[in-house]
């Protein structure tokens, strides 16, 4: 089979179309192909085999993006490091997936540098804006190859990317997909859109391109329509963008939602364009939910998906999110929605059976888009993988429509006093207190109860609260033992590069040398 073969269609269907949006640059999808058919080219013609990876380090860019669509297009395998990460963490993910080659903008010149010694297996490094000894510059690298399609071809079972977990917990474990798994997750991210893409629409790009935006930005991509590449998070420049470009559609991760909702000049700009701002990755209070409703009108998607198994596994669509309704119907802003089509989803006790509306149970996933394995890691794929399933270590319940409500990681889990206490659960019944603006439950050492429940709250500008209240505020709708012990007010909370809140952190300072049983 051809590899990047979604890539090259609208390069036939719509040449002249604009195909990318970075600060004033405009790429049409002709130049797009002629860039990433170089690429593709010189990357297979490097030293090497099919399979071998490639790291792209790149920054939110132009560059980005064809970079990804010319490995992509290439037969080496995509390695995606997020330019937000740590030299020790691009070396850790280079010399895990013993990669050959990186690309990288000369930003990164001296993360690169300082890597080079330790990932041996990397023999070919192609720097944007800087050659050297032993690195060749990107342009110049470009204006060697040709432009025309490549015609090797790979077996549908070749690695076509390996990409790490954000590693909350420990290292992360780096998931192994195939070209045909590749092609399954793109059909299934299709098939399950609210709304078809088409080549009218305009995408907004604010996350990392090498995690799920870039996913989201394949989609718009190989539809033809326009992806606008912003180089950071920043919610002024998102809503002047959204404005001026007449963007229809956005991803959000939960924490960038709050931080538009206060934005003072929120209200000041007009967002009518958008009709669709798809969420996820992490769990959203349905308190914010509702303001972020009142704000944008009804245009929201939750898309629940994990690096294992991307996006979409469950969906909750923009008709389930109701602010005036049944108790029911409005209770369901806290779930993640139906399994979407042509994707198995269980929740299952751990006697093995599903569990029963109310029941809490694990969420295991069945479906040809799950990662073929761990990257030499036999035992945790085993661990993982049974029985046709992915065991997702995501607690759940699931109601009587078969609505799933995501109740926390399963390492999260708090026993106090031999009750299982769920932290998500906790910080839902805190966001109800209107001046919280973001809340983190964890357990920490309790000498009576084994754990006890403690919460770090981050209060809206200009509001306060005093630790009771915040207490009696989870007293009012929920049983006595799961309410915090103690509040902690912090100014901010502990996050990874992809904006989930790091529990490990916070627990850290209390676990240090206590063992947990659990």
């Amino acid at each position: 089979m051809k590899p990047g073969l979604f890539f090259s269609w609208p390069a036939k269907m719509y040449p002249d179309r604009t195909a990318v949006v970075f600060e004033g640059r405009r790429m049409t999808f002709r130049q797009m192909e002629s860039r990433s058919n170089r690429i593709a080219n010189g990357l297979n013609r490097l030293p090497g085999r099919k399979g071998d990876r490639v790291g792209i380090l790149f920054a939110n860019s132009m560059e980005a993006v064809e970079t990804i669509v010319g490995v992509a297009k290439s037969t080496r395998a995509i390695l995606a490091l997020n330019a937000r990460h740590t030299a020790k963490e691009h070396a850790y993910a280079l010399i895990d997936s013993e990669a050959r080659t990186v690309i990288f903008g000369k930003e990164f010149r001296d993360i690169i540098e300082e890597v080079r010694s330790e990932a041996k297996e990397v023999k070919n490094f192609i720097c944007l804006g800087h050659k050297g000894p032993g690195v060749l510059e990107y342009e110049e690298w470009l204006a060697e190859q040709s432009a025309n399609e490549s015609r090797e071809e790979v077996s549908p079972d070749d690695i076509d990317r390996i990409h790490y977990t954000s590693g909350t917990t420990g290292h992360p474990k780096g998931t192994v997909s195939n070209y045909r798994i590749g092609a399954a997750r793109i059909r299934n991210l299709l098939a399950n859109l609210d709304e078809a893409i088409n080549p009218a629409d305009i995408n907004l790009n604010v996350g990392p391109l090498t995690h799920a935006a870039g996913l989201v930005m394949t989609s718009y991509y190989i539809k033809g329509a326009m992806n606008v590449v912003l180089p950071r998070f920043d919610p002024e420049l998102i809503l002047k963008t959204i404005q001026e470009q007449k963007v229809t559609n956005v991803l959000l991760i939960p924490t960038m939602i709050v931080m538009l909702l206060n934005h003072p000049g929120i209200r000041n700009y007009d967002l009518s364009s958008l009709k669709g701002i798809y969420y996820g990755t992490s769990p959203m209070s349905a308190e914010k939910l509702k303001e972020a409703l009142s704000v944008f009108g009804r245009i929201f998607r939750q898309n629940y998906g994990l690096t294992e198994a991307p996006q979409p596994v469950t969906v909750l669509r923009k008709e389930d999110h109701i602010v005036h309704g049944s108790e029911e119907e409005v209770g369901r802003l806290a779930s993640a929605g139906h399994p979407v089509l042509g994707v198995e989803v269980r929740v299952v006790k751990e006697n093995g059976e599903d569990a029963a509306p109310g029941e809490i149970g694990e969420i295991l996933i069945g479906s040809d888009t799950v990662m073929k394995e761990y990257w030499k890691l036999a035992e945790a794929t085993a661990a993982a993988l049974k029985n046709g399933y992915l065991h997702t270590g995501d607690m759940a319940t699931v109601d009587d429509q078969g609505y799933i409500f995501i109740v926390d990681r399963k390492h999260n889990m708090i026993i106090s006093g031999g009750f299982n206490i769920y932290p998500h659960e906790v910080e839902e019944a805190i966001h109800k207190h209107p001046a919280v603006l973001e809340v983190a439950v964890i357990g920490i050492p309790d000498d009576l109860w084994g754990e006890a429940v403690k919460a770090f709250v981050i209060l809206r500008s200009g509001q306060q609260a005093t630790e009771e209240e915040v207490i009696e505020t989870c007293r009012q709708t929920m049983a006595n033992y799961k309410k915090p012990k103690s509040v902690e007010f912090v100014k901010e909370l502990p996050r990874n590069p992809y904006g989930k809140v790091l529990y490990s952190v916070l627990k850290e300072k209390y676990w240090k040398g206590v063992r947990k049983v659990n």
